[in-house]
């Protein structure tokens, strides 16, 4: 698998570093693909022109113009470019992550937002500009994207979810049913359902299962123990199913992420 840091995610056609922010437009070759992949750290994508398809977690996301994405740290996708190739903006964070900036880069999840067309014109044209303004204008225009995809986040989050993923966060090998997670919300468990996957991208049973991952992943870590010892301590009875699950959520074998992770070592 690759590992792409910020300054090598392609070739960008334009680059700007306005203090906290670091924005970029970078075209990608028609029927061109980028293999598994995660990068350094987190940021935006907005998809400024043609199209790909993203594969991610064993979901696959048809990316079309002014959809944006939110990639946290180390979110590991494949892209692959339709016959057009594709060019996408690309916005780095550094000293300027807010709480509402920190929660929209903390999970994987897309955003159409009702006034994305007429934000992607305003940062394509003052990222070719180069008047004493274009900064001050961009800055602007960035900023106010993410200030609508924080606000359109928020909305896609109803009141209670928090105590929902707190419960499954507090122990993910804990096996609440749907009625007692609904119990906890004061909602109904069909409704829990619905607003769930709307909120998250993926169902309850889904989410959990990527906890559970992300617990076998930090125990593949330890040498000492056996890929069916960290596949039970998981959560999972049978080992060919945790292989599986771990697969379609990392893109890589148990055995092979143990083995990346020595060679690291």
């Amino acid at each position: 698998m690759q590992h792409f840091q910020r300054t090598n995610y392609g070739q960008p056609e334009q680059l700007r570093q306005l203090g906290g922010l670091q924005i970029s437009a970078t075209p990608y070759a028609g029927d061109g693909a980028l293999p598994l992949h995660e990068h350094d750290d987190a940021y935006l994508c907005l998809v400024a022109a043609g199209s790909y398809t993203q594969q991610s977690g064993g979901a696959e996301i048809q990316c079309q113009p002014g959809l944006l994405l939110t990639h946290p740290q180390g979110h590991r996708h494949a892209n692959r470019f339709g016959p057009d190739g594709a060019r996408c903006i690309s916005i780095f964070f550094t000293d300027m992550v807010g709480e509402g900036v920190s929660r929209l880069l903390g999970e994987h999840r897309q955003l159409r937002l009702a006034d994305a067309d007429r934000l992607l014109a305003r940062i394509a044209r003052e990222l070719r500009a180069t008047d004493d303004a274009a900064a001050l204008a961009l800055q602007s225009a960035v900023l106010e994207l993410v200030a609508q995809a924080c606000r359109a986040d928020d909305e896609r989050r109803p009141a209670w979810l928090q105590q929902v993923l707190d419960r499954l966060h507090d122990d993910p090998l804990a096996t609440p049913s749907l009625q007692e997670l609904a119990a906890l919300a004061g909602v109904h468990p069909s409704h829990l359902a619905r607003s769930f996957q709307r909120a998250k991208g993926a169902s309850v049973g889904e989410y959990q299962r990527g906890l559970r991952i992300a617990l076998a992943r930090k125990a593949l870590a330890e040498p000492h123990r056996s890929i069916a010892d960290v596949a039970a301590m998981a959560g999972f009875n049978d080992q060919s199913h945790f292989a599986r699950v771990f697969r379609r959520i990392t893109g890589e074998t148990p055995r092979d992420y143990r083995h990346r992770l020595q060679r690291a070592c």
